[in-house]
C-alpha cells in the first residue's frame, strides 16, 4: 500500500495542484471565513485550506479537497491554530469549519465507544472505532467541539450517518477561537472517562498512537471524498466527517 500511495502523490503533485485551492492571503481568509461560517460560498466554492502562516504541506504532501468540502483551517501537523496564532505543539487532528448546526456524520462503518458531555475545556466528544485499515492500521477517531451528540457509546455507525451537530465556539483556550469541528485519529484507543485523561488523550491516547486522516481517505493519500448517498466505498477507509455542501443550491 506504501508503493500505491507514494504513486498517488506524484500524480497529485504533477497534475492536480490547481485543484487544491489553498488560501494563504490573511485578508483573503478572513473574508471567506465569515461567508463559511454562514454556509455560503466563497468565490464559488467551499473546499479551501487556509494556511495561515509559512508551512508547506504539513502532512508532507498536498491535500486534494473536493470544491464542495467543508474548509480545512488547521491541518494534521500544522503549527497555526484554527484562528490563526501559532501553536506550541504541532496539531494532532484536522480542523473542518462548519456552520453551527451543520450534521456531523460517520466517516465509515463504527462502533462508538466514547461519548463525553460538557468537558470543561473541549466541550462535547463523540469517538468511533472504525476497524481496521486495508493496511492492518485500527482506526479510532474522536469528534470534538460538537454540539448535540445523536449517538451513544455501543452504538454501531454506518458510513454518513448523522452522529452529532456541529456545536458553536467553545469559548475556552481549547476552543481555537472559532466554531469548528476537530477530528482526531489514532491507532490506540485511550482510558475514556475511566481514567484522567482529556481532550484527545481521553478516547485516542498519547501522540505515540496517533495517526494521519489524510493518509486513510477513501480517494486516495491526500485525497478526502464527500460522503454520497448510495456510493459504494472501501472498506477500512473513510469519507469526509462532515455533510458536504450542495453548491448548486447554496
Amino acid at each position: 500500500m506504501k508503493n500505491f500511495n507514494w504513486i498517488l502523490i506524484i500524480s497529485f503533485l504533477c497534475c492536480n495542484i490547481a485543484s487544491a485551492t489553498v488560501l494563504t492571503d490573511k485578508k483573503e481568509i478572513n473574508n471567506a471565513k465569515i461567508r463559511l461560517l454562514y454556509g455560503m460560498p466563497y468565490k464559488g466554492k467551499t473546499g479551501y485550506i487556509f494556511q495561515w502562516g509559512k508551512e508547506k504541506y504539513p502532512s508532507k504532501f498536498p491535500i486534494i479537497l473536493p470544491e464542495n468540502s467543508p474548509p480545512i483551517t488547521s491541518d494534521y501537523k500544522s503549527q497555526w491554530g484554527a484562528n490563526d496564532g501559532k501553536r506550541k505543539k504541532k496539531h494532532g487532528g484536522v480542523d473542518f469549519i462548519i456552520m453551527v448546526g451543520s450534521p456531523i456524520i460517520a466517516a465509515a462503518d463504527g462502533k462508538v465507544y466514547g461519548v463525553k458531555n460538557n468537558d470543561k475545556c473541549i466541550g462535547n466528544q463523540v469517538a468511533i472505532d472504525f476497524g481496521k485499515s486495508p493496511d492492518g492500521t485500527r482506526l479510532y477517531a474522536t469528534h470534538m467541539h460538537v454540539g448535540k451528540i445523536h449517538v451513544k457509546s455501543g452504538d454501531k455507525v454506518k458510513r454518513g450517518q448523522l452522529i452529532a451537530d456541529a456545536g458553536d465556539e467553545v469559548k475556552t483556550r481549547c476552543g481555537g477561537g472559532i466554531a469548528h469541528l476537530h477530528f482526531h485519529m489514532s491507532k490506540r484507543k485511550g482510558k475514556g472517562t475511566n481514567g484522567s485523561s482529556w481532550g484527545s488523550w481521553r478516547y485516542l491516547g498519547g501522540p505515540g498512537g496517533w495517526i494521519n486522516p489524510h493518509e486513510y481517505w477513501t480517494g486516495g493519500i491526500g485525497r478526502p471524498e464527500c460522503f454520497v448517498e448510495g456510493k459504494e466505498y472501501p472498506e477500512g477507509l473513510i469519507t469526509i466527517p462532515v455533510k458536504c455542501y450542495d453548491l448548486k443550491n447554496m
